[in-house]
């Protein structure tokens, strides 16, 4: 058995602290997107790869959240807003840190980022045939439909969505579905009589 000095201690809520890149000091920025550039190639067929220029986009924009445990960078979540939903583009957990308390970690702080955003979702692509999908199960996200990715790949990409609750007191968004929009519409025959009576 190790001494204590060298054993590691167990992960809890306490010991988790989470920033956005464009929140940090130079150094430390950049020794976070450095480990974003290292697990696009660790982990590049479960993430996908992204140039360089992307993760340093992200990062100017304030998208990279970075998770440390016990001030050790664990892992990172790249995320966008788009159409009043958040967009989780790559997560990653360092292989040894692995542990369902990270994951959930960047999850809850991403949910805290969409209600303040006004989102009513947050939303992901994996392929299914990455363990991934059992942890996006265990935290309350659903699958919605599937896709076909790159021919050269050959496999499937499941959309898992998680909907997310507004807090209480708080102005509920309008959500656009596209049956509001024939509501809304002037049937065809209507529109033929006005036309025939002028």
């Amino acid at each position: 058995m190790p001494p204590e000095s060298i054993r590691r201690k167990p992960s809890t809520p306490d010991t988790l602290r989470l920033a956005l890149t464009n929140e940090l000091f130079p150094n430390a920025a950049q020794h976070v997107l450095t480990f974003c550039y290292s697990a696009c190639r660790l982990d590049g067929h479960a993430l996908g790869w992204l140039p360089i220029a992307a993760y340093n986009e992200a990062h100017a924009f304030g998208r990279i959240l970075a998770l440390w445990n016990n001030d050790d960078l664990v892992g990172f979540c790249l995320f966008s807003t788009h159409q009043l939903e958040l967009r989780c583009l790559q997560i990653w957990i360092r292989r040894d840190a692995r542990l369902m308390v990270h994951g959930r970690a960047l999850i809850d702080d991403l949910e805290r980022r969409a209600q303040r955003a006004g989102c009513f979702r947050i939303r992901l692509w994996c392929a299914i045939d990455l363990e991934a999908n059992l942890f996006w199960r265990a935290l309350h996200f659903r699958p919605i439909t599937w896709r076909w990715g790159r021919a050269r790949h050959g496999r499937r990409h499941v959309l898992w969505v998680r909907p997310i609750t507004q807090p209480l007191g708080s102005t509920p968004q309008p959500v656009w579905r596209p049956a509001d929009a024939l509501a809304h519409t002037t049937p065809r025959s209507s529109l033929l009589q006005t036309s025939a009576a002028t």
